[in-house]
C-alpha cells in the first residue's frame, strides 16, 4: 500500500509541470470559451472552419470523417461535399494538405496534429489564443500573439477578424515590465533599486490584469468580414469542434454516467435486503 501511494505521488508530481507548460499559468486575455458540446450546429460550423482554415497545415489523424458524420448528425453526402478534400475517402482520418518536409523547410517545424489539441492546451487557452493575434510588423508574417508571444503560425483568420493592435496602456505596461525585469536581472543594481523595480513589476502586472478584465488589450483598427463579436462566435465554434475531437465520447459518457448512477441507486435496494438476510442470525 505504501509503495502504491509513493508511486501515485510521483506520477502526480511529474504530471503537474507538464500540465502547467501545456496551458496553465496566466494568459491575456483571460476570457472563457463558453462552448456547448451538445450544440450540433456549433460543432458542424466548427468542422467547416477547421477544414477551410486549419486542415491545410494541421492533420487530425485520430478522427475519421465517418465518425464526425455519425456524431454531428451529418450524412455521408454532406461530409463528402463539404468536408472531404482531394481524394480522401469517407472512412479516412483528416489529413493535412501540406507536405511535411516542405512544411519543416518553410516554417522550421512540421505543424503538429491537432486531434488532442483541446485536451492538451484547454478550451479557454485555444479560444484566447485565436482571438489574440495583433499587428506586429517586426514578425515574419506581420502578426504576434499575447497568449503565445512570437508564435510562428500566421494569423489565418485575419480576413475574418480584421486588424487589431495593442492599446497604448498595454504597451506602456509591457514596457514597464521589461524595464523592471532588466533592473532585477542586473547584478550591480542596489537593493533599493531592486525593491523599486519589484514594486513597479507588480503594479504593471496588475494593470495588465485590469486591462484584460476590461477588454482593453486591443484596439480594432481595420474591419474584417465579421464584427468582433461575430468573430468570437466563430472561434467558439472552432474550439467546440476541437474539444469534441479530443474526446468524442464526452457527451455520450455524461448520459451514460447518469444511467450508471441510477443503476447503482437501484442496486442499493436488493443489496440492503440481502445484507439484512445475511446478518439476521448474528443480530
Amino acid at each position: 500500500m505504501k509503495k502504491l501511494i509513493i508511486t501515485a505521488i510521483t506520477a502526480l508530481s511529474l504530471a503537474a509541470p507538464v500540465a502547467f507548460s501545456a496551458g496553465g499559468g496566466v494568459t491575456y486575455p483571460n476570457e472563457k470559451a463558453g462552448i456547448n458540446l451538445e450544440d450540433k450546429g456549433s460543432l458542424q460550423n466548427g468542422a467547416k472552419l477547421y477544414i477551410n482554415y486549419c486542415a491545410g497545415c494541421h492533420s487530425m489523424e485520430y478522427v475519421r470523417y465517418s465518425r464526425i458524420a455519425a456524431d454531428l448528425d451529418l450524412t455521408e453526402e454532406q461530409v463528402m461535399e463539404n468536408l472531404v478534400l482531394g481524394d480522401q475517402k469517407f472512412g479516412d482520418p483528416i489529413k493535412k494538405s501540406m507536405n511535411s518536409k516542405l512544411a519543416k523547410k518553410w516554417f522550421g517545424v512540421d505543424p503538429l496534429d491537432l486531434s488532442l489539441g483541446a485536451r492538451v492546451r484547454g478550451n479557454d487557452w485555444l479560444y484566447n489564443y485565436l482571438t489574440s493575434f495583433y499587428k506586429d510588423d517586426s514578425r515574419p508574417y506581420g502578426y504576434n500573439n499575447t497568449v503565445f508571444p512570437d508564435v510562428g503560425m500566421p494569423h489565418i483568420f485575419a480576413d475574418l477578424q480584421g486588424v487589431q493592435e495593442l492599446s497604448e496602456e498595454w504597451v506602456a505596461a509591457e514596457t514597464a515590465i521589461k524595464a523592471a525585469k532588466n533592473v532585477l536581472a542586473n547584478g550591480d543594481a542596489t537593493d533599493e533599486a531592486k525593491a523599486e523595480a519589484a514594486d513597479a513589476l507588480h503594479d504593471a502586472e496588475a494593470i495588465k490584469s485590469e486591462l484584460s478584465a476590461e477588454g482593453k488589450i486591443f484596439v480594432h483598427t481595420q474591419d474584417g468580414e465579421l464584427t468582433p463579436e461575430e468573430y468570437k462566435e466563430e472561434v467558439r465554434d472552432l474550439v467546440a469542434f476541437m474539444a469534441y475531437t479530443s474526446n468524442p465520447v464526452k457527451v455520450k459518457s455524461k448520459s451514460m454516467g447518469i444511467w450508471a448512477i441510477l443503476f447503482l441507486i437501484l442496486l442499493l435496494i436488493p443489496a440492503y435486503f440481502l445484507k439484512k438476510e445475511f446478518w439476521k442470525d448474528i443480530h
